[in-house]
Parts: C-alpha cells; structure tokens; sequence
C-alpha cells in the first residue's frame, strides 16, 4: 500500500480516463484500493478490461468502457454509460493525454496541431463540465496536466500549450464551481516511469541534463498517493492549485544543455 492508508473512498463514484497502462492504472488501483466504485476509460478495450477484472477482486464495483478521448460521439456516449452505470459522479480523474513527436512549431499542421490540444485540453474540458452536471456538493475533479507546462521545450509546442492552458482550466472551473461545493484541481508530473515519457527521457540523457535535483525517476504510484489525497476530505479546503510532483524539476527548468 502507498500513502494515505487510512482514507476510505467507500461510496464514492470514480472515472479515470486514460486508464489502461501508467498513471491512469495506478490512480485506479489506488481508489479502489480505497474502496471506490471506479469506471476505467480508455481506447484499449483488452486492456481495460483485465484490469477491470483484477481491481474488481478488491471489494468495489469496476467498470470498463472502451472511449477515444479524441472522438467527440464518444466523449458523449462515455458520459452517458457512466450515468446509466453509476447514476452520478462524484470523481473524475482526466488523466488521458498525448505527447506527440518532437516538430519545430512551423513545421506543425493544423491537424496535428488539433489532436494535441483535443486531447489534452478539449476532452478534459468536455468532461469536467459533464461531470460536474452529475456532481453534487463534495465532488471532485483532477486534471492530469505537466511540468512541461511552466517551461517551453523545443518540439513541443502543442503539448507545452495544451498543458498551459489546462492548469487555466483548471483554475477558471474551480473558481465558477467552488459555490456549488465542487473542487477543481490539478497535478504536474515531472518524469515519471511511464511509456508517454520515454521521448524526454531519451532526449535528457542525450543532452546529459540532470533529471531534476532529487536526481531520480519517480513512478506512478506516487502520482496516484497525490490523486487520492486531493479528492479526499483531507484536502476539502484545496481548489484551483495544480500541484508539481516532479522531484525539484521546476526548481532548474529552463536550463539549456551544458550550462
């Protein structure tokens, strides 16, 4: 078990999008851990599905319902499974998220330029406002943004923008929200052990750039002890903030190679 032992998510309703591998899976397994009835979406059907099997064996109820985040039909009818399923919401996790190949921002089209900010910005929008329809008071959403939102990398304009503006996102909700008693917040990882980080990993090893001052990789079930922290009672009084979980990474962003 990880941190935050002692808090129950028992009653609580959950959907974590993007939960077939990585953050997503971990921030799953750790809320049903806890007791949480935990819808998993994500494009892998397979996937979803064996791990809607194994955390079913904890006590909760799992559901898996196979989604493209980047499909707006699809975003629709998730939603709508989730409300014949579960009759409401009381959490969303938007963890799903896309880190495309590094291109100079003038050699970006307008279709890829769409995809990334799509994915990363419009679908948790879509949702989170879905959501809160199905929420009442206590209820809690988290958007899953980037440490690649504070600084800008060479490549990655759409990822850096969409991450940007989620954490606006994320601010703007929380503020309109907060008189109905729902809270918006957010979490930045750093470099976490997950596929999606690979390209960075790669490119920081072969620029021979520190990983951050704590001078590790960190894994996904740290992301999901933060997750599970902030949608409980513990942390009723945080909204609005997107909290970095990245070793000290933001403490020397922006350094260039060699210096």
């Amino acid at each position: 078990m990880g941190g935050n032992d002692g808090v129950s998510l028992a009653g609580r309703r959950a959907l974590v999008t993007g939960a077939s591998r990585g953050i997503g899976a971990a921030i799953a397994r750790r809320f049903a851990e806890q007791g949480a009835d935990v819808v998993l979406a994500a494009r892998s059907k397979r996937a979803i599905e064996t791990l809607a099997t194994e955390l079913g064996e904890l006590g909760g109820r799992v559901v898996a319902i196979p989604a493209d985040m980047a499909d707006r039909d699809s975003l629709r009818e998730l939603m709508d499974e989730v409300d014949r399923e579960f009759g409401g919401l009381d959490i969303l996790v938007n963890n799903a998220g896309v880190l495309p190949p590094a291109t100079r921002a003038e050699r970006m089209d307008w279709a890829d330029w769409d995809a990334t900010l799509g994915l990363n910005l419009s679908a948790p929008w879509y949702l989170a406002c879905r959501a809160k329809g199905m929420m009442g008071a206590g209820g809690v959403i988290v958007n899953n943004a980037s440490t690649a939102a504070y600084f800008p990398s060479r490549g990655l304009v759409g990822y850096n923008v969409s991450k940007s503006a989620l954490i606006m996102l994320t601010r703007v909700l929380a503020l309109e929200w907060a008189a109905d008693g729902v809270r918006v917040v957010g979490v930045a990882p750093g470099k976490i052990e997950t596929d999606l980080v690979q390209p960075i990993l790669r490119w920081t090893e072969k620029h021979d750039m520190p990983l951050n001052p704590l001078r590790r990789i960190g894994v996904d079930r740290e992301v999901a002890d933060l997750v599970s922290f902030l949608v409980s009672p513990q942390a009723g009084y945080i909204t609005g903030v997107t909290i970095p979980i990245d070793g000290g990474e933001l403490l020397t962003a922006g350094s260039e190679p060699g210096r």
